[in-house]
């Protein structure tokens, strides 16, 4: 009965993502795209992640790690409305722009390795479960054909062909979250009547160690920056509203997750995460979750890929001051994410990805800091100043010393 209850509420779930007043809201269309990119990039993989270092503190440390994102997430809604016409008129603002430019550089590269690594994930994770084994040709060869459908949507429908894609991802993906998350609770209220204690079995660190962990599982949560960069279609009101919005949805679908899941996350090996034993965990709850949840994990890493993709191209776009159309810099983002397909050892170089969105998310705050002087009084400035340099040395921490879960 359980089971059909959850298949039911998925589909329920997805009849209304699909319903003309919010499938066609420009302002639901703009929360896509980030809300994509930050689901996408993590919901499946931060639970067990998380026991794996704090055990039964995670709920404490993923409303950390939503908290600080959405402070983060602050700076670049501040950019968008003040230090955007700056950087537009780089002839009387050159160190801005320069800044800006740098730090666009960094994402570039961050956002062109996480749409070839998100896929690729995609591709290995469809293989193993239609039985194929482990081939990595025939992984690169479907990660490329992957790569090239969105390149090809986004160079002949533009904006709007993806952000079609987003829709149709992100609402099956949503709608499959919202019936785990149910068939889970149920789980864990049986669990609850029978007094058992959780019990994580994982490997000793001292702080210092587990705080340099956690603060690269911060970067799982990116993905709101997207909305910097949807200047071509929406306005900046809209874009630093949306950003709010898509923020505040993930991270109570992200802390809501972590704490329900943890009963189930204990019979996990978090010394060795699976991505495939966290997906057959779940049938302890309902033995449709599993298949259900190989759909979502499929529609996450297709939806943050497309997500990443938007940014980019975007990006790109802004970056070459236009000379350079929004169309032809989703093929050049795709083109760079096949040659890391080809060429590059993706686990490697992720780590190096994920300190450059922290590096860009640094210098938004520099950003932040001079647009500041340009807007309000020396008194007014203090506050900015003072909140944005705080979280500038957060971020440059996170730079410096976070470090990958092993």
């Amino acid at each position: 009965m359980l089971n059909v209850i959850l298949v039911l509420i998925s589909a329920g779930v997805l009849l209304f993502m699909f319903q003309p007043r919010l499938s066609q809201s420009r302002a639901w269309q703009a929360t896509l795209t980030p809300l994509s990119s930050i689901i996408g990039s993590g919901f499946l993989i931060i639970a067990p992640l998380l026991a794996s270092v704090v055990g039964i503190y995670s709920p404490l440390a993923v409303t950390g790690i939503v908290v600080l994102a959405y402070a983060i997430g602050s700076v670049i809604r501040f950019n968008i409305i003040h230090a955007e016409p700056l950087i537009h008129d780089r002839e009387t603002h050159p160190a801005i722009y320069r800044i800006d430019l740098i730090s666009n550089a960094a994402l570039s590269f961050a956002y062109v390795t996480a749409v070839a690594f998100y896929l690729s994930l995609l591709s290995s994770f469809l293989l193993t479960y239609m039985g194929l084994g482990e081939s990595p040709n025939l992984e690169r060869i479907l990660t490329t054909t992957i790569i090239v459908f969105i390149a090809t949507t986004g160079f002949f429908r533009g904006l709007g062909g993806l952000e079609k894609l987003e829709a149709y991802s992100m609402s099956l993906q949503l709608s499959i979250v919202a019936a785990l998350l149910i068939g889970i609770l149920v789980y864990d209220y049986n669990y609850i009547q029978h007094d058992q204690d959780l019990y994580f079995s994982i490997k000793h660190r001292d702080w210092f160690t587990k705080v340099c962990i956690l603060s690269g599982i911060l970067l799982v949560v990116q993905g709101f920056e997207t909305s910097r960069f949807l200047g071509e279609k929406y306005s900046a009101r809209i874009r630093v509203q949306t950003m709010r919005r898509a923020q505040l949805i993930s991270g109570a679908i992200y802390i809501v997750s972590v704490i329900a899941l943890l009963p189930i996350v204990q019979t996990l090996d978090l010394e060795n995460i699976q991505i495939a034993e966290i997906v057959a965990a779940t049938g302890l709850a309902a033995a449709v979750l599993p298949l259900m949840l190989i759909v979502a994990a499929i529609m996450s890493q297709f939806s943050a890929a497309v997500a990443d993709t938007v940014g980019a191209g975007c990006l790109a776009s802004e970056s070459s001051s236009g000379k350079l159309s929004t169309n032809k810099g989703y093929l050049l983002v795709s083109f760079l994410a096949i040659v890391l397909v080809w060429t590059a050892d993706l686990l490697e170089i992720i780590s190096f990805a994920s300190r450059a969105f922290a590096v860009y998310y640094l210098l938004q705050c520099v950003v932040a800091i001079i647009a500041s002087r340009h807007h309000y009084t020396r008194s007014e400035r203090l506050n900015y100043l003072g909140r944005f340099a705080m979280l500038g040395g957060i971020l440059t921490y996170i730079v410096i010393f976070a470090m990958p879960a092993k």
